[in-house]
């Protein structure tokens, strides 16, 4: 397409309508278009006409392949019941294990952490920002340990967020260590530096897919030390408070039971599960965001034979992981499971919906 003779306006339209691969191709094209898709309001206006468009959505998933010894991200349709769903394109995962969690995503970019090592990421344009790790002045004799990380977008600020939920300890000659406190710590993308913010919180706990990002809050699996059960920790991105929300009375830790936080009819959705043989999963959703009288169980999944866990909502379907680390889809019209092609290492599956951008963490 020449585009000498159409005013800016009329080429940036006819480019919004490309996929972000074909955007990149179009870079090269020209000076004039080159300077055009590198604008920040274009990149802005790529992701305003995505979402009321409602196009390129996809399922990221993230696994560890164990013969190579990697971390990869892969495209998937959101119509995983097809026979085309795998889109064929592999992303590395620099200097990543099997530990890593995917959090996010925040206009086409993730988080990535093994709870140590922490860094964004935009697959769609393959750019990677590995972050420096906190330097806090600890107290002599204290060490810190990773509980929690989350990532969101400011809207407000327009900043990019990732938290980190810090439990600090001290040497103790009977038991090794001993709890002293916690810490919580910001990272803005902006100034490319870490904070502390003044927040009393509770102990958070770690299941995978049990860290969920949600209408502008993160959450995490947490104590509820006022009711002396369990609850769902909220931190709003752009006001910094924190909030517990209180699971239903049926979740008493320890019960055996493992929990995960997906999205299911937008809305959390809470699913309680005990790997075994035969698993079963009962699904409770938070009807009203934020009220936790609001949970309310909705059905069970199962028995499943040698399906050990969730990963992700897709329309009418469960995408979960079976004890030897395939995808399997299960159909929630159908209560029928589908195996997919796809391995990784047990407990190495996450998955997220997806909508490409030109962002540049960088």
């Amino acid at each position: 397409m020449a585009s000498g003779n159409l005013p800016e306006d009329v080429v940036t339209e006819i480019l919004l309508m490309l996929p972000v691969k074909s955007l990149l191709r179009c870079k090269s094209i020209c000076k004039s278009w080159y300077t055009l898709i590198t604008k920040p309001s274009f990149t802005t206006a790529q992701l305003n006409c995505s979402a009321a468009l409602q196009r390129n959505y996809c399922i990221l998933l993230k696994r560890f392949l164990q013969e190579s010894n990697k971390s990869v991200m892969s495209f998937l349709s959101d119509e995983i019941s097809s026979d085309d769903h795998f889109l064929p394109t592999e992303i590395t995962i620099p200097h990543s294990n099997e530990f890593l969690q995917m959090l996010g995503p925040c206009n086409g970019i993730v988080c990535l952490t093994d709870h140590r090592d922490i860094f964004l990421c935009n697959p769609s344009i393959r750019d990677f920002k590995v972050l420096p790790a906190p330097s806090f002045n600890y107290p002599q004799g204290l060490f810190s340990r990773t509980m929690g990380v989350g990532f969101g977008f400011d809207s407000h600020s327009r900043d990019y967020k990732v938290i980190r939920i810090a439990e600090l300890h001290e040497d103790d000659e009977d038991w090794g260590y001993k709890f002293h406190s916690v810490n919580v710590e910001i990272y803005n993308l902006t100034t490319n530096s870490w904070r502390e913010i003044d927040a009393i919180v509770p102990c958070v706990w770690f299941f995978p897919c049990s860290e969920l990002l949600f209408n502008g809050h993160f959450h995490w699996w947490a104590d509820d030390e006022d009711h002396g059960g369990e609850s769902m920790l909220s931190f709003h991105i752009s006001t910094e408070v924190f909030q517990q929300i209180r699971l239903p009375d049926v979740c008493a830790f320890p019960d055996g039971n493992e929990r995960a936080f997906l999205v299911f009819n937008e809305a959390i959705a809470l699913l309680l599960f005990n790997p075994s043989e035969q698993t079963c999963f009962d699904v409770w959703l938070m009807t009203e965001y934020g009220i936790a009288d609001s949970w309310a169980k909705q059905f069970t999944i199962g028995p499943l034979i040698q399906v050990e866990r969730p990963v992700f909502f897709c329309k009418h379907e469960l995408l979960m992981e079976k004890a030897n680390g395939q995808l399997v889809s299960y159909s929630l019209k159908t209560q029928r499971l589908k195996e997919l092609q796809l391995y990784g290492a047990q407990k190495s599956l996450r998955a997220v919906a997806y909508s490409e951008s030109l962002v540049w963490i960088k």
